[in-house]
């Protein structure tokens, strides 16, 4: 038994030093091809490529939910439009943020309003169609991406916003607002910008969930980056391409914890499932503390 978990053990590490390598060399293409003003080209083309691929598939998921199309799937995904992935994840996503929330203390049932902040297509949020209790809200700035939510999804109250803060929301409008793998692509001054208005969003107690690359993406950066890194700062490469799945954020835990989430009690890190069911990112969740103003 010890050998056959050892042998898992070392496979899942040369997997992973394989990825590291692997997305490694796609960021250094992907940096030069922005040098050349050549990547959002290439983006489209890749784009179009995967969704040719992603074709086909029933046209709801078991929810009886209808699915967004194979490009609106890849939008959200940014690296398959496969409607089982799709779903897939999306259910890892709904319940890691329950169990979360559900070892702060809380349980979802028990909210007024939750915001899905960065919702696509609704990947998350679908899996919360069943709630009972909350007013289920989402925003984000892909136009074509909210527009779908709104004519497919019901029970979500649908708002774009612009890509930088204000929302159209009023102050203290919600009890949870989660942001999984928006702060990766945004640059370090609309981070902050952002985590602010989450705050000026938030009841007092209540709480925010984000999930960024972190540790486990530390092998994708140059030697110079994991330095910088390595001493807690904030790595974004092509800033250029912000909003988009092109501009890529990387947060080391002392960053979150310390400085992007100063104004907020109790930070702590949990996890999105194990790295091989759901996203390569560290998941954080943060409460407004009920004494501020």
């Amino acid at each position: 038994m010890l050998s056959n978990h050892l042998a898992r053990l070392l496979r899942h590490r040369g997997n992973r030093r394989g990825q590291s390598v692997k997305q490694q060399t796609r960021s250094k293409i992907a940096s030069g091809l922005d040098q050349a003003r050549l990547l959002g080209p290439a983006e489209r083309l890749r784009e179009s490529w995967l969704t040719m691929r992603a074709r086909g598939g029933p046209p709801n998921g078991p929810d009886g939910l209808p699915l967004p199309p194979p490009r609106l799937r890849l939008l959200v995904d940014g690296r398959s439009g496969d409607a089982e992935r799709f779903l897939w994840v999306g259910t890892q996503l709904a319940d890691s943020i329950r169990a979360a929330v559900a070892d702060s203390g809380t349980v979802l049932e028990d909210m007024e309003a939750i915001l899905d902040f960065g919702c696509g297509c609704g990947r998350v949020a679908r899996h919360l169609a069943a709630l009972e209790g909350p007013e289920i809200h989402g925003c984000d700035y892909n136009e074509e991406l909210t527009a779908w939510c709104g004519a497919n999804l019901p029970f979500m109250q649908t708002t774009r916003n612009q890509l930088v803060p204000p929302t159209p929301y009023e102050a203290q409008s919600f009890d949870l607002i989660y942001a999984l793998s928006v702060l990766s692509h945004l640059s370090e001054p609309l981070q902050h910008d952002w985590v602010a208005e989450f705050h000026r969003l938030l009841r007092q107690g209540g709480m925010l969930i984000v999930s960024v690359l972190g540790e486990a993406c530390r092998g994708r950066l140059t030697d110079d980056e994991q330095e910088r890194f390595g001493r807690g700062e904030l790595v974004v490469e092509r800033p250029r391409m912000v909003g988009s799945n092109l501009c890529t954020a990387y947060h080391p835990r002392s960053y979150v914890t310390e400085c992007l989430f100063a104004d907020f009690d109790e930070v702590r890190a949990f996890g999105l499932g194990s790295p091989e069911q759901a996203l390569m990112q560290d998941a954080y969740i943060a409460r407004r503390s009920p004494n501020s103003t």
